[in-house]
């Protein structure tokens, strides 16, 4: 047998390179192939996702850490981030490999971390600016110190104005001068030397207008090259702002900025800060400028031209005021105030000011035509008698008022009609309450309103609409509410009446001849159709062919399920119900009557039943036996009206014995059992008597049909029908008539009825009368083989 020798591969470095790169290249395929599934993450999205996750892991520690630090509760994030670490993991454990991943779940976790992350960040930032908020407060001290130097400036400027103010219009050139130098003044406090409000120097020693220079940054924010910058800066910002690091390095600068106000230095420096706005406040060059300043405007003020302006406003005045020549009409534009020497005075402004002890009057005055929708408001109008030119409104000295037809007088209004929406009082008195306008409809023949209160009492509420009209009326402690078709295809409109008082609730249906637009007809005599009348004394009655009680079942019943009560007080089924029961519940039922169509529910009693008398209806229908059988349906008996009333018991013809029949039914139709014990009876006597069996022995045997099996199978054959028992049939009987026993002196041995009549032969008994005869014939044998012998 030849020996198998094994075979080696060397692979040199250049074979290890070549399978390599053949790898290389595979995973680069089905990296690309990946890339286009959507179910799948590839492994460049997988070496993408994990550096982008390390550095989420880094943000999520030093944010939750700084939250930490702040007290912030973190319980949220950390959720969220563990819910995407855990999705995470998975994926990315294999990262030489594409992975199979739920992008609905992933989108989910990134939503929420960035969620939580977005509301620690707001919470960090608010604290950093609340810590900036209190280490800027303490340089509000340096702040004040330079706003009082600057209020002293101002206050210059204000004993200028106040100065000018008071003076015409004619100053209104030492004013602008004025302005102009107390602006030169402020800008000299702010920069420290005089600058010029229309050229600005600049860093490169040229100079241009304030519009140029505007004009040219203008320019240079509006290109797209511009916009191109801001937006990629914007987005540069944003990507390093939301960056974990930057958060880290913005706690940290908080940290840092707070460490650096409460130290001894910033305070050092706050106070040289003070000192030095102190000092340029207090310097000669301050109190230079503040003197220019001041001598700037007191040199327009007390020049010869402003002297001269004055001289003339004022001679102005006087001219009008010591001459005779009176105005004729002043008009005031600035407040909108004329005074005319027609008569006229015409005060017109946001708030016009009667500033006097003494009333204000004004006699004669035409508020018919001057006040003419116009408005007028005040605390107190004082006067004997107010009234309209009309006299529709009147209100006298006695404090009477009168309104057309309206009065009030002491607290009582007297009117026969009040229209109105809302009235607020404790008692009123009138003839007739009208709420709301006259119902706008065809309808409304009788012009009712809404809602009336008539003098007498009743109070009634109406309504119309395209189908129907309703009014309710309460009076006397009884209401009635009506209905009234306003449609018809006949002479006869459907009604409805509705009335309850005290002792009673009736609900009437029927009809109105013709349209009863005024309610004035009455649903009920010949025009009731159905009636139903609750009442404490007489409970509930109901009248009419559809008058019922219904009961549709539980909510859980998709169909009706339940029993109709009729007029007549039967209970029919509703919907699909097939029984009606007496009971507490369904386990513990007194009785069960079946109420389907179909007769397969019957009549069931669970508890024992007593009753007086029970008759059997029908003629050989199962409707026409009443049943009496177990729940089992084994032990049965039933009476039967087949013609003539009958007792049927299966059960007891099931049941057999070899003793011999004890049963006997008497002609009452009682049954009982039939007993030979001696404790049975009385007066016993004993007889060898043989008369009685030579006179059965006179009797001949007979033979019969029976009369009832016999007209019955004459029915049935006449109806085409097939007997309902077997009994019923021509078979020939055997036996003695009992007519012959009571002709051959035997009636002791005769069933009688009630009357007396013979009704059938006591066969158990009559065999008895053999023995004496049989005791002979058996002597006489005896005899007879003695003899023999």
């Amino acid at each position: 047998m030849a020996e198998s020798n094994a075979t080696q591969v060397i692979l040199t470095d250049d074979g290890l390179k070549i399978i390599k790169a053949q790898s290389t290249a595979d995973n680069a395929a089905n990296g690309v192939t990946n890339l286009n599934d959507p179910n799948l993450m590839s492994v460049i999205e997988k070496q993408n996702n994990i550096g982008q996750f390390a550095g989420l892991t880094s943000q999520f520690n030093v944010i939750v850490q700084n939250a930490k630090d702040d007290g912030i509760d973190t319980t949220a994030i950390t959720t969220a981030y563990n819910n995407l670490n855990r999705f995470m993991a998975d994926i990315l454990a294999d990262p030489d490999h594409a992975s199979d991943i739920d992008r609905v779940t992933y989108k989910k976790y990134q939503n929420a971390y960035n969620e939580e992350l977005t509301k620690l960040q707001n919470a960090l930032q608010n604290n950093a600016n609340n810590k900036f908020t209190s280490a800027a407060s303490a340089t509000s001290q340096a702040a004040s110190t330079a706003s009082q130097a600057f209020s002293q400036a101002q206050a210059v400027n204000s004993q200028a104005d106040s100065a000018i103010a008071v003076q015409s219009t004619a100053t209104a050139k030492a004013q602008s001068t004025a302005d102009s130098a107390f602006s030169q003044a402020v800008t000299a406090i702010d920069t420290g030397q005089a600058t010029s409000q229309a050229v600005t120097a600049l860093k490169d020693g040229s100079t241009l207008t304030i519009a140029e220079l505007g004009s040219g940054l203008a320019t240079k924010v509006s290109n797209s090259e511009f916009g191109s910058f801001k937006y990629q800066t914007a987005s540069q910002i944003g990507e390093l702002v939301t960056d974990g690091a930057f958060s880290a390095y913005s706690q940290s600068t908080a940290k840092l900025i707070s460490a650096t106000v409460a130290t001894s230095d910033f305070a050092s420096y706050k106070d040289e800060t003070a000192k030095a706005i102190d000092s340029k406040v207090a310097s000669s060059a301050f109190a230079t400028y503040k003197d220019q300043t001041a001598t700037a405007i007191s040199s327009k003020v007390d020049n010869g031209d402003f002297t001269t302006y004055k001289t003339q406003t004022a001679n102005n005045i006087d001219l009008k005021v010591t001459k005779k020549g009176l105005f004729d009409e002043i008009n005031l534009q600035a407040g909108h105030t004329l005074i005319s020497s027609s008569g006229q005075l015409t005060l017109s402004g946001k708030t016009i000011c009667f500033d006097t002890a003494n009333p204000v009057i004004i006699p004669s005055a035409n508020i018919d035509t001057l006040l003419v929708d116009k408005k007028l408001t005040a605390a107190d109008i004082s006067a004997n008698t107010f009234t309209t030119n009309n006299e529709t409104f009147k209100v006298e000295s006695n404090g009477a008022i009168t309104a057309k037809n309206m009065t009030l007088t002491g607290g009582t209004l007297y009117t026969p009609t009040i229209n109105t929406s809302t009235i607020n009082g404790s008692t009123i008195n009138g003839t007739t309450f009208n709420a709301g306008d006259s119902i706008s409809n065809s309808n409304n023949t009788s012009n009712f309103y809404p809602f009336t209160i008539e003098p007498t009492g009743k109070a009634s509420t109406t309504l119309f609409n395209s189908v129907d009209a309703l009014r309710t009326e309460m009076s006397g402690g009884g209401l009635r509410t009506m209905y009234r078709a306003i449609n018809s295809s006949g002479s006869q409109y459907e009604a409805y009446d509705g009335n309850f008082s005290g002792d009673m609730i009736s609900l009437n249906s029927g009809f109105t001849n013709g349209k009863d637009m005024s309610f004035s007809q009455s649903v009920s005599g010949s025009q009731l159709t159905g009636q139903v009348l609750i009442s404490p004394l007489n409970g509930l009655t109901l009248h009419g062919d559809t008058q019922q009680i219904t009961f549709n079942g539980t909510s859980d019943d998709v169909t009706p399920k339940g029993v109709i009560i009729t007029p007549y007080g039967n209970i029919n089924p509703n919907g699909t119900q097939n029984i009606w029961y007496v009971g507490n519940n369904m386990n513990m039922k007194t009785a069960q009557f079946g109420i389907d169509a179909n007769n397969e529910f019957g009549v069931d009693l669970f508890r024992p039943t007593f009753v007086d008398e029970i008759g059997a209806m029908g003629n050989r229908l199962p409707n026409g036996r009443l049943f009496l059988h177990a729940t089992d349906n084994n032990a049965q008996m039933y009476l039967l009206n087949d013609g003539s009333p009958a007792f049927v018991s299966p059960t007891i013809y099931n049941r057999t014995y070899s003793n011999g029949a004890n049963m006997f039914v008497t002609s009452s139709g009682r049954v009982g059992r039939t007993t030979s014990a001696s404790k049975y009876k009385l007066a016993i006597t004993r007889s060898d008597d043989t008369l009685q069996a030579d006179r059965l022995m006179t009797l001949n045997l007979a033979s019969w049909n029976d009369k009832v099996a016999t007209e019955k199978m004459a029915e049935s054959l006449s109806n085409g029908e097939t007997p309902a028992e077997a009994e019923i049939n021509l078979k020939r009987h055997y036996g003695l008539i009992a007519e012959d026993l009571r002709d051959a002196g035997l009636d002791e041995f005769l069933i009688t009825g009630k009357d007396g009549q013979i009704e059938g032969i006591e066969y158990d008994r009559l065999w008895t009368v053999l023995i004496p005869k049989i005791k002979q014939l058996n002597n006489r044998i005896n005899e007879l083989e003695r003899k023999t012998l």
